[in-house]
């Protein structure tokens, strides 16, 4: 099962995303800043062997598209910021597909980790209440992996290593014991990696600049580890002879957006 996430950045990208699904054979389709999902839906079958159903996205900030049927994708919690929907395909595991587009720390007083504090407890609570312990999110989190929100206890608790994903859970100061994602996006930065340096670019005039961010992320429950293949996971900069990046590598963000797209698969 292959997912694609992407911020749009409100733009018409259709016809590209479309080209990049149907040469990845994407069934699922994650959009952040889709101001108009269903002319996305109208592109994306129009190039579509197997046809998309737009989900049910009620009041979240990002968008989902499917080839599976509508029956087997219910949708078991949404809100502004987070929707969480329960895949129950044919002789499959069931698994959780939470999808977000967090805040920026750049425009609003909305702090993301304290956003990501609760969205991690209500992820926690829907896998309690449904008995469901295989739940991969992704996201734009507006936040690198090394943020608070994002490693802390008290947000998404997600670490660099499957070896210590693989642990479950860890006491935090005696206190509470706190569930683990893995988060395979810390091997993706820098020049040494494959692909990008990250998954985001912006220059700035602080004392301290990273440039390149990776904002677009995806967590891994330690029980869906063994579904999720590290080597499936690509920034994408291209796809055939179509350029999502510069001269320089950066974004194309004034033609298509200031990220690049998100692809991961799982086998359940």
């Amino acid at each position: 099962m292959k997912f694609l996430f992407w911020n749009i950045k409100k733009n018409p990208v259709g016809a590209i995303l479309s080209k990049i699904v149907e040469h990845h054979e994407v069934e699922v389709v994650i959009l952040a800043e889709c101001p108009d999902p269903v002319a996305i839906l109208i592109d994306l079958n129009s190039v579509a062997e197997t046809l998309f159903h737009l989900t049910d996205d009620q009041r979240t900030r990002v968008v989902i598209y499917t080839r599976f049927p509508r029956e087997y994708t219910r949708t078991a919690h949404s809100d502004f910021y987070l929707t969480i929907r329960q895949l129950r395909l044919p002789r499959k595991s069931e698994i959780l597909l939470a999808a977000t587009h967090l805040p920026s720390k750049l425009f609003g007083n909305e702090d993301p980790s304290e956003i990501a504090s609760r969205m991690a407890a209500k992820i926690s609570e829907v896998e309690r209440e449904l008995g469901i312990s295989k739940t991969v999110l992704v996201g734009d989190l507006n936040m690198n992996p090394f943020d608070r929100g994002v490693v802390g206890a008290n947000g998404f608790h997600a670490v660099m290593t499957r070896t210590i994903a693989r642990r479950q859970r860890r006491m935090v100061r005696k206190e509470a014991s706190r569930s683990f994602f893995y988060n395979p996006m810390w091997g993706r930065f820098g020049d040494t990696t494959e692909g990008p340096p990250g998954t985001y670019y912006r220059p700035g005039t602080s004392f301290i600049e990273y440039f390149w961010h990776i904002h677009d992320q995806v967590l891994i429950r330690p029980d869906l580890l063994d579904s999720f293949d590290d080597k499936s996971l690509r920034v994408l900069t291209e796809c055939g002879e179509t350029k999502l990046v510069g001269k320089t590598g950066i974004p194309a963000q004034s033609r298509l957006s200031d990220h690049l797209p998100l692809l991961f698969a799982l086998t359940t």
